[in-house]
């Protein structure tokens, strides 16, 4: 953790004190901004973030009222797009460095990992199309446009590659009922795969090979009359290989 020093009541620090990120839309990681009213009385107070234009923050500045005592946590997502250079760059809090280590993911990453963007239809307020290949399951895409039917989630990566299997996880409750997998190709988007009548929590679906550049989710219907789109975990991925003998 940084400490960015004592102004008036304010402490501001920042926490980790160093990053390192991979690049791509949905590869990047957290700084967590804090800040502390260290004095008896209550006050307004602001803290400013500055990155330099290889990097992508969500925002400049956090404005918060602090009660005597209180610290406010503000997770900040940090970014950089693919074909950013690899070096070390420098976000910026309250007149602070915290140095960000950007490179490109490793070729044997997988598919998730190896986007270049990843987007939906429409989505809710703090459940974007990148929730859906965190790794975390308490978070998921959520569409913005309820009741209203198909919405799609989709994964595109800058060279063609191998896909195979599409195993998705939706919410216990509410959770997807159908679907259909696609992948573009010369003559635009074909089904590979299509999923009826789930009630399952994981469901994976397996299909002949495809090189394509894009690979989307087309949902068509869920499990409730307050019909959403909710995606928790999409992991994409070349057929495995067979065994013989």
């Amino acid at each position: 953790m940084i400490a960015l020093g004592l102004v008036a009541a304010l402490l501001v620090s920042v926490d980790p004190g160093a990053l390192a990120i991979t690049t791509g839309q949905c590869n990047g990681s957290d700084l967590v901004v804090r800040m502390t009213n260290d004095g008896p009385e209550p006050i307004y107070a602001d803290a400013f973030l500055e990155a330099p234009a290889a990097l992508h923050l969500p925002r400049k500045m956090i404005s918060s009222w602090l009660p005597p005592g209180y610290t406010r946590s503000v997770p900040v997502a940090v970014r950089a797009a693919p074909g950013t250079p690899a070096g070390v760059y420098h976000v910026r809090v309250s007149g602070r460095d915290v140095p960000v280590t950007v490179r490109a993911p490793d070729p044997s990453a997988d598919l998730m990992r190896l986007a270049s963007r990843v987007s939906a239809s429409s989505a809710r307020a703090g459940s974007g199309a990148c929730a859906a290949i965190d790794g975390d399951p308490a978070t998921m895409w959520n569409d913005g446009t309820g009741k209203r039917w198909p919405d799609w989630w989709q994964m595109s990566w800058d060279r063609a590659q191998v896909v195979g299997r599409v195993e998705v996880a939706t919410t216990a409750v509410w959770g997807l009922r159908d679907w259909d997998v696609q992948v573009l190709g010369a003559g635009g988007w074909s089904t590979v795969a299509s999923v009826r009548g789930n009630t399952a929590v994981r469901n994976l679906a397996i299909f002949p090979s495809e090189t394509t550049k894009s690979l989307r989710i087309v949902t068509l219907a869920g499990n409730t009359v307050n019909d959403q789109s909710r995606l928790v975990e999409v992991i994409v991925s070349a057929p495995y290989p067979q065994r013989h003998g």
